[in-house]
């Protein structure tokens, strides 16, 4: 009996010390000269910089010119291959009455639309470009007027950009957008006739309900992808990883692991409670992440969650590393790592999107 009790309390103990406690039984993976992501992570092959503090980003690639950009609610930031910022443009910039312009990104395109004109990214040095003409601003254009001057400038035009934000008179008109010979011309729509909408990453318009979806046209910027954690991609929904993702185009696309991430060890700093208990709900802790690139290691440190008591929620960690799709992929490729700590509990304010640089 005696040999069955003593190893029954010694695993009792063990077990309460690593559900209940933030004791750390595992003391030979010591974490104390590896660096947080927000520090300076680098080796001879390989530096990660970080872009932006935010948690509230989406990356897209433009295969076509060899470029990235890093969209937030309030700044989109371009990078060239080599991971440099080569441009960068507050979306709340004021205007000449010193308003706000909340300007709008254009998912998935390389525009940014102001009240005042358009931005094209993939130009060496973006400037606005400014709207040359702008019709049926009062939306009260003849039908057989506007159908005209819409399939004329629709089949005239190099790109046509379906606005959604910019709408006028309570969102009752939205701006159509046709770039002709160089210049942009707004139509906007008629009042309660047409239908334009958008799920966030998709812009759908129709002249009227009787009539089948336009298609618009620009060239299109490419998401990145995560295919170890959840086969989530770089946009704004990259949180939960649990919308559908059916309708993308790159979900029918191809990603490489050229580039692997993993967590090699945790250790646990402070805990949440259950509600009106003594009893811990959530470990908070240190975590120490290996970035594999080419031949090329990379070892850093940010936070985590995970469960406590009787909880069985695993560690979670909340770093993605994303890739571009595989046919686009050169030499130079560039990787990212978004780092997206959901609470301020525990935070190591590491948070944003790190570009994995070459060192050249």
């Amino acid at each position: 009996m005696y040999l069955i009790i003593v190893p029954l309390i010694i695993f009792l103990f063990i077990l309460f010390l690593q559900r209940f406690t933030t004791v750390n039984l595992n003391l030979a993976k010591s974490s104390t000269d590896i660096p947080y992501l927000s520090q300076l992570v680098q080796n001879d092959n390989y530096k990660i910089e970080r872009v932006t503090q935010n948690t509230w980003n989406e990356i897209r690639y433009d295969p076509v010119n060899d470029f990235y950009l890093i969209a937030q609610n309030e700044k989109i930031t371009k990078l060239n291959n080599k991971g440099e910022v080569t441009f960068s443009l507050d979306l709340n910039e004021k205007d000449i009455n010193n308003t706000p312009d909340f300007m709008d990104y254009h998912r998935p395109s390389h525009f940014v639309i102001s009240w005042y004109g358009i931005y094209d990214l993939s130009k060496e040095k973006p400037y606005l470009e400014k709207l040359e003409t702008q019709l049926n601003t009062d939306g009260k254009m003849e039908w057989e007027e506007w159908i005209k001057r819409f399939e004329n400038f629709y089949n005239k035009a190099e790109t046509v950009l379906w606005g959604y934000r910019k709408a006028l008179d309570a969102s009752r008109s939205h701006p159509l957008y046709f770039k002709i010979n160089g210049n942009w011309t707004v139509l906007y729509t008629l009042k309660n006739v047409s239908q334009i909408n958008s799920n966030d990453t998709f812009i759908k318009f129709r002249p009227n309900y009787k009539q089948d979806y336009v298609q618009d046209k620009f060239q299109k910027l490419y998401l990145l992808k995560d295919v170890k954690n959840g086969g989530a991609f770089s946009d704004y929904n990259s949180f939960n990883n649990t919308y559908n993702t059916s309708d993308y185009a790159e979900d029918k696309m191809e990603y490489g692991k050229e580039a692997n991430l993993e967590t090699i060890s945790f250790k646990k700093e402070v805990y949440n409670e259950v509600p009106y208990s003594f009893l811990p709900a959530q470990f908070g802790g240190t975590v120490v992440n290996k970035l594999s690139i080419g031949n090329s290691t990379l070892t850093f440190k940010t936070k985590a969650i995970k469960g406590a008591g009787f909880s069985s929620e695993p560690l979670k960690n909340y770093i993605y590393l994303f890739t571009v799709p595989t046919k686009f992929k050169t030499e130079n490729t560039l990787s990212f790592l978004y780092y997206k700590y959901p609470t301020n509990w525990n935070s190591g304010a590491s948070e944003g999107v790190y570009v994995i640089k070459r060192k050249y």
